[in-house]
Formats: structure tokens, C-alpha cells, sequence
């Protein structure tokens, strides 16, 4: 395929995708991309943490005692989910024992407190601004009486606030203006809004309606993804009236993919900060960094281990990322040592 073919498929491509918020991209305005081409990625050479910012002992965590190591047929053998505060607290799902662990920003050695969420079956949180606890659960053994509501709003220190229906997928975000998302209720980009910016819940009815198949950005801003083969993904940002304001196009000899779940892209001082797996066949796959700017990328990328969790298994659990503060934070697990989160810069 030629330069002019690809780019002229890759704008039709998108097109498709933005029909849902009527962009025009008609020829006399074409999409502007900022090509950035990674060449062979090195596997192995991974960056190191700048902090480990929360630590717990295999006596502090649960792990699965099943003498098979980690598997995940069953259900998680260790945390998986995990979430940075407002203030900076780092939160930590011990899914065995049925409650969040919390370290204070800053006292990394030992969680400070822990809350019990016992009888639930956890399938994720997510913390708002004011300090909500979110989580997607269901009772593991449901009373007689129980709704099914499967959205749950608490106070910091556990307290239920109130439930709620909800239209679930993969995930829990908080979305620019504080309102509570789900991602992949509907198709993997998928984005429904499942609380007011104000942290009441909405209605099933007003949570179709607001669904969205891009990631909100502030300002009206919507975030695209797109895969274009094996060596090839596209991102751009699109405002309310569907233009493109910046887009993306980057291209690898090894092959490269999204892997929704793992880390939703943030802009960090108007950077996106986006990540990828790159993979060799039948071999290892790692989590690489990227910050996105005008000209392309901007800071040196870099690369981590995706198979960082205990769980992490051949069907893909992925190492979960986030972005808080300027800074990568990374969900590390093992058996032997207990659980980790890893700090790293972004600027």
C-alpha cells in the first residue's frame, strides 16, 4: 500500500468512526497527522520506578493458596484492581480478603487503614473527587430481598450512600467533569455515564442516552482510538462540533495493539499520554508509554513489564496503569513479596 493509499483509507477509517459526532473531513479539510514511527522495539529493556509509593507483605495481602502458583481460572489469586486518591492516597483491592487497603500519600511502608467489604462480590472500583468509593458489586449471596443493584456509592470510611442499576463493562472511570463512566457497557470504546457530575445516579434511560463511543476529554473534547493492522494505531482528539484538533499516527515494524483496560489515556500538560502493547509471536508483550504532543512524541517513551500482576495469565490480564499527578502509577503482585505500586515520572 502507498503513503497516499494509507492515508487516504486511514481518513475514511475515521470518518467512520466519528460519524456519531458529524465530522466533516472533507478534502478541502483534511486531517492533519503527526506521524511517529517506532522502529523495532527492544523487549527487556524495561525503566524502573522512580518511588514505590504503597507496599504490603504476604502477610498484609491475600493470595490464593492452591499450591499451582497464579492461575486465574477460578477468579483472581491476588489484587487486580487498584486507584490513586485526590490527596494522593493510594487504594488497593485485596480481593481475597474482601477489602480495600489504603496507604497515605507518603507513607508507603504499610497500608494505614483498611475497609471491610465483606459478602460482596467485587468486580471493580473507582474513587471520585469528594471522595466517593465506587464500586461495580453485586452480594456473592443475595438476600431474599435484594434489588440486584449492581452500582454502589460509599463515603470514605465505607458507609453505603446508595445502590443503583447500572449498565456495566470492562471498567470504572471518572470522567472530566467528576461524573462516574462505565467503558464497554455497549462496544469496547464505549463510554456511559453512569452518575451526574455531582455524584447522583442516573436513570438506566438517561444512561443510554449519554452514551457516547469515545473517551470525554475536558472542554468537550473526545479522545478516538483505532487499530489499522498489525502495525499501525491511530488516535485523535475531536471537539463538540466533531473537527479534529490533533492526530496521531503511529506506526511499528513489531506489532503493536490497544489493550482497553490497561491504562486510559490522560492528557499530562496538554500531552496524551497513551499506551501500547507491543508483542513478538509466541513471546513476551510489553506495556510502552508514550507522550503525545504537537510534533509528536515528546519525552523519551519507555517500557514495562505487562505480566507485573500475579495473575496475569496467557488470555491477556494485563498490567492495570494509571495516571494521577503527573506521574504512572503500576500495580505490582507476587505471592513471595505481597503487593506494590510503582511510581513513575511523566514529565
Amino acid at each position: 500500500m502507498t503513503t497516499r493509499t494509507a492515508a487516504a483509507s486511514t481518513v475514511v477509517a475515521l470518518s467512520i468512526l466519528l460519524a456519531g459526532i458529524t465530522v466533516a473531513t472533507s478534502a478541502g479539510s483534511p486531517i492533519k497527522w503527526v506521524s511517529v514511527t517506532l522502529g523495532t522495539h527492544q523487549f527487556g529493556v524495561l525503566r524502573a520506578p522512580d518511588a514505590i509509593v504503597a507496599q504490603a507483605g504476604p502477610a498484609e495481602v491475600g493470595f490464593k493458596k492452591n499450591g499451582r502458583g497464579c492461575g486465574c481460572m477460578d477468579g483472581p489469586a491476588g489484587p487486580v484492581l487498584f486507584d490513586v486518591a485526590k490527596n494522593g492516597a493510594v487504594w488497593v483491592f485485596d480481593v481475597i480478603n474482601h477489602r480495600l487497603l489504603v496507604w497515605q500519600a507518603g507513607r508507603p511502608a504499610h497500608p494505614g487503614r483498611t475497609i471491610k467489604l465483606t459478602g460482596l462480590d467485587v468486580r471493580d472500583f473507582t474513587l471520585g473527587r469528594d471522595g466517593t468509593i465506587y464500586l461495580y458489586a453485586v452480594y456473592a449471596r443475595p438476600p431474599t430481598d435484594d434489588s440486584g443493584a449492581n452500582l454502589w456509592a460509599l463515603s470514605p470510611n465505607g458507609k453505603v450512600r446508595w445502590r443503583a442499576h447500572a449498565l456495566m463493562g470492562r471498567a470504572l472511570r471518572i470522567g472530566p467533569s467528576g461524573a462516574l463512566y462505565s467503558v464497554g457497557a455497549k462496544r469496547a470504546s464505549t463510554w456511559t455515564p453512569l452518575t451526574t457530575s455531582t455524584g447522583r445516579p442516573l436513570s438506566l434511560a438517561q444512561q443510554r442516552r449519554g452514551t457516547t463511543s469515545f473517551q470525554p476529554l475536558a472542554g468537550g473534547m473526545h479522545l478516538i482510538a483505532n487499530q489499522l493492522g498489525s502495525h499501525e494505531v491511530h488516535f485523535a482528539i475531536a471537539d463538540r462540533a466533531g473537527k479534529v484538533a490533533r492526530a496521531w499516527r503511529i506506526a511499528s515494524r513489531t506489532p503493536l495493539g490497544l489493550a482497553p483496560g490497561v491504562l486510559t489515556p490522560a492528557l499530562v500538560d496538554g500531552a496524551l499520554i497513551v499506551q501500547l502493547d507491543l508483542s513478538r509471536p509466541g513471546g513476551a508483550t510489553e506495556h510502552t508509554i508514550m507522550r503525545l504532543g504537537n510534533r509528536g512524541a515528546t519525552g523519551k517513551s519507555f517500557s514495562l513489564a505487562a505480566n507485573a500482576l500475579c495473575c496475569y495469565d496467557a488470555a491477556g490480564m494485563s498490567t492495570p496503569l494509571r495516571v494521577a499527578f503527573g506521574h504512572l502509577y503500576q500495580l505490582r503482585t507476587d505471592p513471595k513479596t505481597g503487593a506494590r505500586v510503582a511510581r513513575y515520572s511523566l514529565r
